[in-house]
């Protein structure tokens, strides 16, 4: 991270935490659709569209932030 500034550090920093909770709550919404899933016997489509709508999120946060990082300096 030399020659970055620390509003770019930052930036980069925060879109590294916003990648890192939507692949947490990708994986939450997984184990509680999985849980409902086993209850009632049906599929949790609605479970498997958040989980990969979360993680598309954080991939393009991850996306996001390596552009930031490349074209910053």
């Amino acid at each position: 991270m030399i020659g970055l500034s620390t509003t770019t550090s930052n930036l980069a920093v925060m879109l590294g935490v916003v990648a890192l909770v939507c692949w947490m709550a990708a994986g939450f919404a997984a184990v509680l659709g999985t849980k409902e899933e086993i209850r009632h016997a049906d599929t949790g489509g609605f479970s498997e569209y958040v989980a990969s709508g979360l993680a598309a999120l954080g991939l393009s946060a991850v996306l996001a932030m390596g552009a930031v990082l490349v074209f910053a300096r």
